[in-house]
Protein backbone atom coordinates (compact mmCIF):
# COMPACT_ATOMS: atom_id res chain seq x y z
CA UNK A 1 0.00 0.00 0.00
CA UNK A 2 2.83 2.36 0.86
CA UNK A 3 4.52 1.60 -2.48
CA UNK A 4 1.41 2.69 -4.37
CA UNK A 5 1.24 5.96 -2.46
CA UNK A 6 4.94 6.59 -3.11
CA UNK A 7 4.48 5.99 -6.83
CA UNK A 8 1.57 8.39 -6.93
CA UNK A 9 3.63 11.04 -5.15
CA UNK A 10 6.50 10.64 -7.60
CA UNK A 11 4.19 10.86 -10.64
CA UNK A 12 2.52 13.96 -9.18
CA UNK A 13 5.90 15.59 -8.61
CA UNK A 14 6.94 14.80 -12.19
CA UNK A 15 3.75 16.36 -13.51
CA UNK A 16 4.42 19.51 -11.51
CA UNK A 17 8.03 19.66 -12.76
CA UNK A 18 6.93 19.16 -16.35
CA UNK A 19 4.29 21.86 -15.96
CA UNK A 20 6.80 24.34 -14.55
CA UNK A 21 9.35 23.48 -17.26
CA UNK A 22 6.78 24.15 -19.99
CA UNK A 23 6.47 27.79 -18.95
CA UNK A 24 10.07 28.81 -19.90
CA UNK A 25 9.91 26.40 -22.83
CA UNK A 26 6.84 28.14 -24.21
CA UNK A 27 8.50 31.46 -23.38
CA UNK A 28 11.58 30.54 -25.42
CA UNK A 29 9.39 29.24 -28.22
CA UNK A 30 7.41 32.46 -28.16
CA UNK A 31 10.60 34.51 -28.15
CA UNK A 32 11.84 32.65 -31.23
CA UNK A 33 8.52 33.24 -33.01
CA UNK A 34 8.37 36.92 -32.04
CA UNK A 35 12.03 37.58 -32.95
CA UNK A 36 11.48 35.91 -36.31
CA UNK A 37 8.39 38.02 -36.92
CA UNK A 38 10.25 41.21 -35.96
CA UNK A 39 13.11 40.26 -38.29
CA UNK A 40 10.58 39.87 -41.09
CA UNK A 41 9.10 43.31 -40.28
CA UNK A 42 12.62 44.81 -40.16
CA UNK A 43 13.41 43.57 -43.66
CA UNK A 44 10.18 45.14 -44.89
CA UNK A 45 11.07 48.37 -43.09
CA UNK A 46 14.54 48.41 -44.67
CA UNK A 47 13.01 47.95 -48.13
CA UNK A 48 10.66 50.87 -47.43
CA UNK A 49 13.51 53.08 -46.18
CA UNK A 50 15.67 52.25 -49.23
CA UNK A 51 12.80 53.04 -51.60
CA UNK A 52 11.96 56.29 -49.80
CA UNK A 53 15.54 57.62 -49.78
CA UNK A 54 16.23 56.77 -53.43
CA UNK A 55 12.86 57.99 -54.67
CA UNK A 56 13.26 61.34 -52.93
CA UNK A 57 16.79 61.85 -54.22
CA UNK A 58 15.97 60.75 -57.77
CA UNK A 59 13.06 63.18 -57.93
CA UNK A 60 15.27 65.93 -56.54
CA UNK A 61 17.90 65.20 -59.19
CA UNK A 62 15.37 65.00 -62.03
CA UNK A 63 13.73 68.32 -61.21
CA UNK A 64 16.68 70.37 -59.97
CA UNK A 65 19.55 71.90 -61.89
CA UNK A 66 21.17 74.42 -59.62
CA UNK A 67 24.57 75.57 -58.55
CA UNK A 68 23.36 75.90 -54.97
CA UNK A 69 21.67 72.88 -53.39
CA UNK A 70 20.35 74.34 -50.13
CA UNK A 71 17.54 73.41 -47.82
CA UNK A 72 16.53 74.81 -44.45
CA UNK A 73 18.56 76.91 -42.04
CA UNK A 74 22.05 77.68 -43.36
CA UNK A 75 21.50 75.22 -46.19
CA UNK A 76 22.26 72.22 -43.99
CA UNK A 77 19.20 70.21 -42.97
CA UNK A 78 15.46 70.24 -43.61
CA UNK A 79 12.88 68.01 -41.96
CA UNK A 80 9.80 66.62 -43.66
CA UNK A 81 6.42 66.81 -41.94
CA UNK A 82 5.73 63.89 -39.62
CA UNK A 83 2.80 62.73 -41.74
CA UNK A 84 2.91 61.74 -45.38
CA UNK A 85 0.20 63.09 -47.66
CA UNK A 86 -1.16 60.77 -50.36
CA UNK A 87 -0.50 63.54 -52.88
CA UNK A 88 3.16 64.61 -52.43
CA UNK A 89 3.94 68.30 -52.84
CA UNK A 90 7.75 68.03 -52.80
CA UNK A 91 10.45 65.43 -53.25
CA UNK A 92 10.63 64.57 -49.54
CA UNK A 93 6.90 63.90 -49.50
CA UNK A 94 7.46 61.64 -52.51
CA UNK A 95 9.92 59.67 -50.39
CA UNK A 96 7.25 59.35 -47.69
CA UNK A 97 4.79 58.13 -50.32
CA UNK A 98 7.20 55.42 -51.47
CA UNK A 99 7.57 54.27 -47.86
CA UNK A 100 3.78 54.18 -47.64
CA UNK A 101 3.53 52.12 -50.83
CA UNK A 102 5.89 49.64 -49.17
CA UNK A 103 3.64 49.37 -46.12
CA UNK A 104 4.92 52.10 -43.79
CA UNK A 105 3.46 55.52 -42.97
CA UNK A 106 3.40 57.97 -40.08
CA UNK A 107 0.20 56.66 -38.53
CA UNK A 108 -0.79 54.24 -35.80
CA UNK A 109 2.21 52.26 -34.61
CA UNK A 110 4.44 53.42 -37.50
CA UNK A 111 6.59 56.52 -37.87
CA UNK A 112 8.41 57.71 -41.02
CA UNK A 113 10.71 60.74 -41.28
CA UNK A 114 12.71 62.21 -44.15
CA UNK A 115 15.79 64.36 -43.73
CA UNK A 116 17.99 66.03 -46.32
CA UNK A 117 21.05 68.20 -46.48
CA UNK A 118 24.31 69.21 -48.11
CA UNK A 119 27.77 67.84 -47.36
CA UNK A 120 28.48 64.93 -45.03
CA UNK A 121 25.50 62.70 -44.17
CA UNK A 122 25.39 62.47 -40.35
CA UNK A 123 24.77 58.72 -40.22
CA UNK A 124 26.64 57.28 -43.23
CA UNK A 125 30.15 56.39 -42.14
CA UNK A 126 32.78 56.49 -44.86
CA UNK A 127 31.07 59.25 -46.88
CA UNK A 128 33.27 62.32 -46.61
CA UNK A 129 31.14 64.66 -48.70
CA UNK A 130 28.21 64.82 -51.08
CA UNK A 131 26.45 67.39 -53.18
CA UNK A 132 23.19 66.41 -51.50
CA UNK A 133 21.89 63.60 -49.31
CA UNK A 134 18.54 62.22 -48.18
CA UNK A 135 18.02 59.98 -45.14
CA UNK A 136 14.82 58.03 -44.57
CA UNK A 137 13.95 56.54 -41.17
CA UNK A 138 11.21 53.94 -40.68
CA UNK A 139 10.04 52.76 -37.25
CA UNK A 140 7.27 50.43 -36.10
CA UNK A 141 6.13 49.22 -32.72
CA UNK A 142 5.37 45.51 -33.07
CA UNK A 143 2.99 43.87 -30.53
CA UNK A 144 4.47 40.69 -29.08
CA UNK A 145 2.58 37.40 -28.99
CA UNK A 146 4.04 34.55 -26.96
CA UNK A 147 6.87 36.53 -25.35
CA UNK A 148 4.34 38.98 -23.91
CA UNK A 149 3.92 36.33 -21.19
CA UNK A 150 7.48 37.17 -20.14
CA UNK A 151 6.63 40.85 -19.76
CA UNK A 152 7.52 42.08 -23.26
CA UNK A 153 4.26 43.46 -24.67
CA UNK A 154 5.89 45.11 -27.71
CA UNK A 155 9.17 45.53 -29.58
CA UNK A 156 10.55 48.37 -31.72
CA UNK A 157 11.74 47.78 -35.29
CA UNK A 158 13.87 50.51 -36.91
CA UNK A 159 15.44 50.89 -40.35
CA UNK A 160 17.42 53.71 -41.96
CA UNK A 161 18.69 54.42 -45.47
CA UNK A 162 20.75 57.26 -46.90
CA UNK A 163 21.10 58.11 -50.60
CA UNK A 164 23.63 60.65 -51.85
CA UNK A 165 24.37 62.65 -54.96
CA UNK A 166 28.04 62.22 -55.84
CA UNK A 167 30.10 63.65 -58.71
CA UNK A 168 30.03 61.65 -61.92
CA UNK A 169 33.31 60.24 -63.19
CA UNK A 170 32.71 60.93 -66.89
CA UNK A 171 32.87 64.30 -68.68
CA UNK A 172 32.41 63.24 -72.34
CA UNK A 173 29.01 61.78 -73.23
CA UNK A 174 28.10 60.48 -76.71
CA UNK A 175 24.36 59.80 -76.74
CA UNK A 176 23.62 58.07 -80.09
CA UNK A 177 21.94 54.84 -78.89
CA UNK A 178 22.75 52.58 -81.85
CA UNK A 179 25.26 54.14 -84.25
CA UNK A 180 28.55 52.66 -85.39
CA UNK A 181 31.45 55.01 -84.74
CA UNK A 182 29.40 57.12 -82.34
CA UNK A 183 32.80 58.31 -81.12
CA UNK A 184 35.15 58.34 -84.08
CA UNK A 185 38.88 59.11 -84.28
CA UNK A 186 40.64 58.86 -87.65
CA UNK A 187 44.24 59.62 -88.54
CA UNK A 188 46.43 60.89 -85.70
CA UNK A 189 44.13 62.73 -83.26
CA UNK A 190 45.05 62.73 -79.58
CA UNK A 191 42.48 63.06 -76.80
CA UNK A 192 43.70 63.13 -73.22
CA UNK A 193 41.09 63.61 -70.53
CA UNK A 194 41.37 63.67 -66.74
CA UNK A 195 37.86 62.25 -66.49
CA UNK A 196 35.92 59.49 -68.21
CA UNK A 197 34.34 58.93 -71.61
CA UNK A 198 30.86 57.41 -71.89
CA UNK A 199 29.49 56.07 -75.21
CA UNK A 200 25.78 55.22 -75.17
CA UNK A 201 25.69 53.27 -78.46
CA UNK A 202 25.06 49.53 -78.33
CA UNK A 203 26.86 49.01 -81.66
CA UNK A 204 29.71 46.50 -81.85
CA UNK A 205 31.81 49.42 -83.18
CA UNK A 206 30.42 52.20 -80.98
CA UNK A 207 34.00 53.46 -80.51
CA UNK A 208 35.91 53.44 -83.78
CA UNK A 209 39.56 54.41 -84.21
CA UNK A 210 41.37 54.23 -87.56
CA UNK A 211 45.03 55.05 -88.20
CA UNK A 212 47.07 55.84 -85.10
CA UNK A 213 44.71 57.77 -82.81
CA UNK A 214 45.31 58.08 -79.06
CA UNK A 215 42.57 58.07 -76.44
CA UNK A 216 43.57 58.36 -72.80
CA UNK A 217 40.93 58.79 -70.08
CA UNK A 218 40.36 57.95 -66.44
CA UNK A 219 37.84 55.39 -67.72
CA UNK A 220 36.15 54.50 -71.01
CA UNK A 221 32.60 53.14 -70.71
CA UNK A 222 30.83 51.70 -73.78
CA UNK A 223 27.32 50.25 -73.92
CA UNK A 224 28.31 48.24 -76.99
CA UNK A 225 31.85 47.39 -78.10
CA UNK A 226 34.79 48.94 -79.99
CA UNK A 227 37.40 48.65 -82.69
CA UNK A 228 40.51 50.77 -82.26
CA UNK A 229 43.81 50.53 -84.12
CA UNK A 230 45.65 53.16 -82.09
CA UNK A 231 46.48 53.63 -78.40
CA UNK A 232 43.77 53.16 -75.75
CA UNK A 233 44.25 53.82 -72.06
CA UNK A 234 42.75 52.03 -70.21
CA UNK A 235 42.94 49.04 -72.46
CA UNK A 236 40.62 47.26 -72.64
CA UNK A 237 37.85 49.76 -71.93
CA UNK A 238 34.68 48.77 -70.09
CA UNK A 239 32.10 47.34 -72.50
CA UNK A 240 28.46 46.22 -72.14
CA UNK A 241 27.82 48.91 -69.53
CA UNK A 242 24.27 50.03 -68.79
CA UNK A 243 22.70 52.69 -71.05
CA UNK A 244 22.42 56.18 -69.61
CA UNK A 245 19.75 58.86 -69.84
CA UNK A 246 20.53 62.45 -70.75
CA UNK A 247 22.82 63.70 -67.94
CA UNK A 248 21.33 67.20 -68.20
CA UNK A 249 17.67 66.29 -68.57
CA UNK A 250 16.87 68.55 -65.59
CA UNK A 251 18.56 71.58 -67.15
CA UNK A 252 15.76 74.05 -68.00
CA UNK A 253 15.87 75.77 -71.37
CA UNK A 254 16.16 79.57 -71.16
CA UNK A 255 13.02 81.56 -71.75
CA UNK A 256 13.09 82.93 -75.30
CA UNK A 257 11.53 86.41 -75.53
CA UNK A 258 9.43 87.39 -78.51
CA UNK A 259 11.11 89.64 -81.04
CA UNK A 260 14.79 90.36 -81.68
CA UNK A 261 17.44 92.58 -80.17
CA UNK A 262 19.77 92.06 -83.14
CA UNK A 263 19.25 90.77 -86.68
CA UNK A 264 21.86 88.81 -88.70
CA UNK A 265 24.63 90.22 -86.54
CA UNK A 266 28.06 90.47 -88.18
CA UNK A 267 31.13 91.51 -86.23
CA UNK A 268 33.85 93.34 -88.12
CA UNK A 269 36.75 95.12 -86.45
CA UNK A 270 36.81 95.42 -82.67
CA UNK A 271 33.36 94.64 -81.31
CA UNK A 272 31.79 94.16 -77.89
CA UNK A 273 28.68 92.01 -77.83
CA UNK A 274 25.95 92.26 -75.20
CA UNK A 275 23.49 89.60 -74.02
CA UNK A 276 20.19 89.47 -75.89
CA UNK A 277 18.23 87.79 -78.66
CA UNK A 278 20.22 87.46 -81.89
CA UNK A 279 17.81 86.60 -84.71
CA UNK A 280 19.73 85.05 -87.59
CA UNK A 281 22.68 84.27 -85.31
CA UNK A 282 26.15 85.76 -84.85
CA UNK A 283 28.90 85.87 -87.49
CA UNK A 284 32.42 86.77 -86.32
CA UNK A 285 34.21 87.96 -89.47
CA UNK A 286 37.70 89.51 -89.30
CA UNK A 287 36.99 90.79 -85.84
CA UNK A 288 38.28 90.88 -82.29
CA UNK A 289 34.93 90.24 -80.62
CA UNK A 290 34.32 90.21 -76.88
CA UNK A 291 31.13 88.87 -75.31
CA UNK A 292 30.01 90.59 -72.11
CA UNK A 293 28.71 88.28 -69.35
CA UNK A 294 25.14 87.03 -69.72
CA UNK A 295 22.85 84.83 -71.82
CA UNK A 296 22.96 85.00 -75.62
CA UNK A 297 19.93 83.54 -77.39
CA UNK A 298 20.63 82.63 -81.00
CA UNK A 299 17.23 82.53 -82.67
CA UNK A 300 18.23 80.82 -85.90
CA UNK A 301 21.52 81.17 -87.71
CA UNK A 302 23.82 79.72 -85.07
CA UNK A 303 27.32 81.04 -84.40
CA UNK A 304 30.11 81.17 -86.98
CA UNK A 305 33.67 82.39 -87.24
CA UNK A 306 35.39 82.90 -90.60
CA UNK A 307 39.17 82.60 -90.48
CA UNK A 308 42.39 83.15 -88.58
CA UNK A 309 41.35 86.79 -88.32
CA UNK A 310 38.31 85.83 -86.23
CA UNK A 311 38.92 86.16 -82.49
CA UNK A 312 36.20 85.54 -79.93
CA UNK A 313 36.46 85.84 -76.16
CA UNK A 314 33.92 85.89 -73.36
CA UNK A 315 33.73 85.32 -69.62
CA UNK A 316 30.54 84.39 -67.75
CA UNK A 317 28.77 83.55 -71.01
CA UNK A 318 25.87 81.17 -71.73
CA UNK A 319 24.83 80.65 -75.38
CA UNK A 320 21.43 79.10 -76.15
CA UNK A 321 21.07 77.97 -79.77
CA UNK A 322 17.44 77.77 -80.88
CA UNK A 323 15.09 78.77 -83.73
CA UNK A 324 11.51 79.81 -84.51
CA UNK A 325 9.05 79.77 -87.39
CA UNK A 326 10.86 82.48 -89.34
CA UNK A 327 14.47 81.85 -88.34
CA UNK A 328 15.87 78.45 -89.32
CA UNK A 329 18.10 76.58 -86.92
CA UNK A 330 21.83 76.95 -87.56
CA UNK A 331 24.65 74.93 -85.99
CA UNK A 332 27.82 76.18 -84.30
CA UNK A 333 30.68 76.54 -86.79
CA UNK A 334 33.98 77.68 -85.27
CA UNK A 335 36.65 77.80 -87.97
CA UNK A 336 39.67 75.63 -87.25
CA UNK A 337 41.99 78.64 -87.60
CA UNK A 338 39.99 80.96 -85.36
CA UNK A 339 41.02 81.89 -81.83
CA UNK A 340 38.35 81.23 -79.24
CA UNK A 341 38.34 81.57 -75.45
CA UNK A 342 34.95 81.22 -73.76
CA UNK A 343 34.11 80.60 -70.09
CA UNK A 344 30.73 79.78 -68.56
CA UNK A 345 29.27 81.61 -65.55
CA UNK A 346 29.98 80.25 -62.07
CA UNK A 347 26.74 81.31 -60.37
CA UNK A 348 23.02 81.25 -61.09
CA UNK A 349 20.76 78.75 -62.84
CA UNK A 350 23.21 78.34 -65.72
CA UNK A 351 26.31 77.97 -63.61
CA UNK A 352 28.79 75.98 -65.70
CA UNK A 353 26.66 76.05 -68.86
CA UNK A 354 28.62 77.49 -71.77
CA UNK A 355 26.45 76.35 -74.67
CA UNK A 356 23.06 74.66 -74.83
CA UNK A 357 21.12 73.65 -77.92
CA UNK A 358 17.37 73.43 -78.40
CA UNK A 359 16.31 69.86 -77.54
CA UNK A 360 13.54 69.90 -80.15
CA UNK A 361 15.84 69.61 -83.17
CA UNK A 362 15.99 66.25 -84.98
CA UNK A 363 18.80 64.03 -83.67
CA UNK A 364 21.79 63.68 -85.99
CA UNK A 365 20.63 66.33 -88.48
CA UNK A 366 23.10 69.10 -87.64
CA UNK A 367 26.85 69.11 -87.06
CA UNK A 368 28.58 71.52 -84.69
CA UNK A 369 32.26 72.27 -85.29
CA UNK A 370 34.43 73.53 -82.47
CA UNK A 371 37.70 74.55 -84.09
CA UNK A 372 40.48 76.84 -83.05
CA UNK A 373 43.21 74.27 -82.61
CA UNK A 374 45.13 73.56 -79.44
CA UNK A 375 44.97 77.24 -78.42
CA UNK A 376 41.20 77.33 -78.13
CA UNK A 377 39.65 77.27 -74.67
CA UNK A 378 36.14 76.15 -73.82
CA UNK A 379 35.57 76.19 -70.05
CA UNK A 380 32.08 74.93 -69.31
CA UNK A 381 29.40 72.54 -70.49
CA UNK A 382 28.82 72.16 -74.22
CA UNK A 383 25.40 70.52 -74.25
CA UNK A 384 24.32 69.37 -77.71
CA UNK A 385 22.65 65.96 -77.21
CA UNK A 386 20.93 66.00 -80.63
CA UNK A 387 23.87 67.27 -82.73
CA UNK A 388 26.86 65.59 -84.26
CA UNK A 389 30.06 67.29 -83.16
CA UNK A 390 33.50 67.79 -84.68
CA UNK A 391 35.95 68.80 -81.98
CA UNK A 392 39.27 70.26 -83.09
CA UNK A 393 41.18 70.67 -79.86
CA UNK A 394 41.13 72.24 -76.45
CA UNK A 395 43.89 74.03 -74.59
CA UNK A 396 45.28 72.44 -71.44
CA UNK A 397 44.61 75.78 -69.73
CA UNK A 398 40.83 75.13 -69.75
CA UNK A 399 39.89 74.32 -66.16
CA UNK A 400 37.15 71.91 -67.21
CA UNK A 401 35.08 70.98 -70.24
CA UNK A 402 32.02 68.74 -70.36
CA UNK A 403 30.90 67.55 -73.80
CA UNK A 404 27.46 66.08 -74.49
CA UNK A 405 26.77 65.31 -78.15
CA UNK A 406 24.78 62.89 -80.28
CA UNK A 407 27.88 61.74 -82.17
CA UNK A 408 31.46 62.93 -81.71
CA UNK A 409 34.45 63.06 -84.04
CA UNK A 410 37.74 64.05 -82.46
CA UNK A 411 40.24 65.90 -84.65
CA UNK A 412 43.68 67.21 -83.72
CA UNK A 413 44.98 67.34 -80.16
CA UNK A 414 42.62 67.95 -77.23
CA UNK A 415 43.10 68.07 -73.48
CA UNK A 416 40.04 67.86 -71.25
CA UNK A 417 40.46 68.77 -67.59
CA UNK A 418 38.09 68.30 -64.67
CA UNK A 419 38.87 71.11 -62.22
CA UNK A 420 35.39 72.15 -61.05
CA UNK A 421 36.60 74.22 -58.11
CA UNK A 422 35.08 77.40 -59.60
CA UNK A 423 31.58 75.91 -59.28
CA UNK A 424 29.84 76.00 -55.87
CA UNK A 425 28.89 72.30 -55.90
CA UNK A 426 31.74 70.98 -58.03
CA UNK A 427 31.02 68.70 -60.96
CA UNK A 428 27.51 69.63 -62.19
CA UNK A 429 26.76 66.02 -63.21
CA UNK A 430 25.76 63.96 -60.18
CA UNK A 431 24.99 60.26 -59.76
CA UNK A 432 22.79 58.71 -57.08
CA UNK A 433 23.77 55.87 -54.77
CA UNK A 434 22.59 54.25 -51.56
CA UNK A 435 25.39 54.49 -49.00
CA UNK A 436 23.63 52.89 -46.03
Amino acid sequence: MRKKNSAKKRSGQALILITFSLIPLFGLLGLVVDVGWMEFIKKQAQTAADAAAMAALLQFQSTTFSSDFTCGANGVVCQAPTSCNPAPNNYLHSGCLYAQLNGFSSSGNQYVTMQAGVGVPPTATGVNSSAYWVTARVNQSVPQLFSAVLGNPSGLVSARATAVLSPARDCIYVMDPTGSGALSMSGTPNLTTSCGVYINSNSATALNGNGTPTLRASEIDIVGNYTFSGTLDPNPPSTSVAPMNDPFAALPAPTVPAGCDFNNYQANGNRTLNPGVYCGGIDINNSDATMNPGTYILKGGGLTTQSANSHLTGNGVTIYNTYDGTHSYGPIDINANSTVSLTAPTTGTYSGVLLMEDRSITAGTYTDSFGGGSQQSYTGIIYAPKSNMNYFGNASSSAYTILVSYRLQMVGTSTINNDYSSLPTGNPIKITALVE
